[in-house]
């Protein structure tokens, strides 16, 4: 990326010093407050709180994006950290006053377009405990520790010095031996900031639990179901959900992962052997290099796009102009990827680590989704609490753009290499959902069957029990398993507790998009995007048949797209 890209970046997420302070804010809220309110007067009452709650929300995202990109900079971590310490706090309090204000208007109904919004703000009334807020601010302070340790973390790899990401390049590989040096410099630097994430994580134990207690919540499960509106489906769902997979698609993968092994002439699944983001090529080619630089990705993207669609091209070239794009890694940099969201202007930010694989290709498109969902329910809901969409759909729109993306690559693949590119993302799907049933049964386990007072020993004891349940495949005989025990360190555990099984849900919906998508490409699109400008105003299984899908991830659903993939990929 230039100088100039990261200018652009930087003047994007600006922030004004009045901006970081309460006081910017406080005179529209307590007018707000003081305005008289009838049942005729909520809709403009509503309009000015949701302009002002939009403002808050970019002025937050901006600061915690700038701490992103910036993990090293105690001056931009600490203007992050004040904001979130005394804003944030007093924008709850406002935020409690203001449901409260609302649902006790007399004869109000809402509208159908509001009526979810306003059951969501009922029950998070409910939820509300004053004693959280402060809480609360700890809470995001803890995970920001995680955000700087795994951010300026590094690797050295035979005297080379590597971002997380440029190092996880080398496990693609064709060389075994260079696969294994780069698994290994990566364990080694895992287990130099294991013992501080584990202290990250026992701090946030005793917060996430101490936030049920205060919120009258057997455990933090029970609490956490309610913060994320989980009412569509159970935890014994999400069970049944992890034996499927164990039983459906866990054998599939160590198919999938074995017949590549003896293609390969390897004696077994080693460590670094299995990824399961991109799989071993069975002829033992070289990745897929289909890039260099960012700015080259973004080239080849917005082809892809103009070709998919004149809107979401028109789309990605806004933000290419905006500086609402910063792709490439570097140090100093949080290693994950994430589309953010800023209302004020209806616009998404990508952040990326890109180090010019296909798998980085993917991953664009994929977040590329998620700026998309912002643009249309931006575009049709004023309303911000009606944009976007439930978790439990928000994932769609980004894996189902892997998959309509698919038959517009011809300029960046060859017919062999699309072929490829196309092979990676089927299994991809594949081997996918047994990580994803294991990170969730992971945490059903932390936050409501393990004591309170858990250790970290029995954290790592689990995910190893878990490990061979989902991964039994692969061989770590003779090597030290603390790295294999180590796994529950994600970016998801720490920063979104039980964000992850809405994944699992969203790919099986997306393959479907995909297979309608076949047969009737531009109905499927048409389908997509209106789903997209719904929002957050009509339930998860509406959501789901208005892209075309049925809200499913039972054992039989599950079976029968497995089926249709492994289809696909002897087609």
């Amino acid at each position: 990326m230039t100088a100039t890209d990261l200018s652009a970046v930087e003047a994007t997420l600006a922030v004004p010093d009045a901006l970081t302070r309460w006081e910017a804010f406080a005179p529209r809220v307590q007018a707000l407050l003081d305005a008289p309110l009838s049942a005729v007067d909520v809709p403009a009452w509503l309009t000015q709180w949701s302009d002002l709650s939009g403002e808050l929300h970019s002025v937050a995202a901006k600061l915690a994006t700038h701490a992103d990109l910036h993990t090293g900079q105690p001056d931009v971590q600490s203007r992050f950290q004040a904001f979130t310490g005394t804003v944030m706090p007093e924008a709850a309090r406002a935020e409690q006053a203001l449901k409260e204000k609302l649902l006790a208007v007399p004869d109000y109904v809402p509208d159908a377009s509001f009526a979810l919004a306003y059951r969501r703000m009922r029950d998070e009334a409910a939820l509300y405990r004053e004693a959280n807020v402060a809480l609360g601010v700890t809470h995001e302070e803890q995970k920001n520790r995680h955000s700087v340790i795994t951010g300026n973390q590094g690797v050295t790899l035979r005297g080379e010095a590597l971002t997380i990401p440029q190092a996880k390049q080398r496990l693609d590989h064709p060389e075994r031996a260079e696969r294994e040096a780069a698994w290994r410099a990566l364990t080694e630097s895992n287990l130099g900031v294991a013992a501080d994430l584990d202290g990250v994580m026992r701090d946030l134990l005793s917060t996430r639990w101490q936030l049920a207690r205060n919120a009258d919540e057997a455990n933090f499960r029970d609490y956490q179901w309610k913060v994320l509106d989980r009412v569509d489906y159970t935890p014994a769902d999400c069970a049944a959900f992890h034996e499927a997979v164990r039983d459906e698609v866990v054998p599939l993968t160590a198919q999938l992962a074995g017949d590549i092994a003896a293609q390969l002439g390897l004696d077994s699944v080693r460590p670094w052997d299995y990824n399961r983001s991109n799989l071993l090529d069975p002829h033992g080619r070289a990745p897929l290099a289909p890039f260099q630089t960012g700015a080259q990705l973004e080239t080849l993207a917005q082809v892809a796009f103009d070709a998919l669609d004149a809107g979401l091209g028109a789309r990605f070239g806004q933000m290419r102009a905006g500086g609402l794009l910063d792709l490439e890694s570097r140090p100093g940099k949080m290693t994950h990827a994430y589309c953010q969201y800023f209302p004020t202007h209806n616009e998404p930010f990508v952040l990326m680590n890109v180090v010019g694989t296909a798998e980085d290709v993917r991953v664009l498109f994929h977040e590329m989704g998620h700026a998309f969902h912002g643009f249309y329910s931006g575009d049709a809901q004023p309303l911000v609490w009606n944009r976007w969409s439930p978790i439990e759909f928000v994932e769609i729109p980004s894996m189902a753009m892997e998959f309509l993306t698919l038959d517009h690559l011809g300029h960046v693949f060859t017919p062999e290499e699309l072929g490829r590119y196309r092979q990676k993302q089927l299994e991809g799907v594949i081997a996918f959902l047994p990580w994803a049933a294991q990170m969730d049964a992971f945490q059903h386990w932390l936050y409501a069957e393990a004591p309170e007072d858990v250790g970290i020993e029995a954290l790592d004891a689990k995910w190893l029990e878990l490990d061979r349940t989902f991964h039994p495949f692969v061989n770590w005989d003779g090597l030290d398993e603390r790295a294999r025990a180590k796994g529950w360190q994600y970016y998801h555990v720490f920063q979104v507790p039980f964000y992850y099984i809405e994944y699992a849900m969203c790919y099986l919906a997306a393959t479907g998009i995909w297979r309608a998508a076949q047969a009737d490409p531009a109905g499927a699109l048409d389908r997509y995007r209106a789903s997209l400008r719904l929002g957050s105003t009509v339930s998860v299984p509406e959501l789901y048949r208005a892209a075309g899908v049925e809200f499913r991830f039972d054992r039989e659903h599950i079976r029968g797209l497995m089926a249709f993939l492994r289809g696909q990929m002897q087609a």
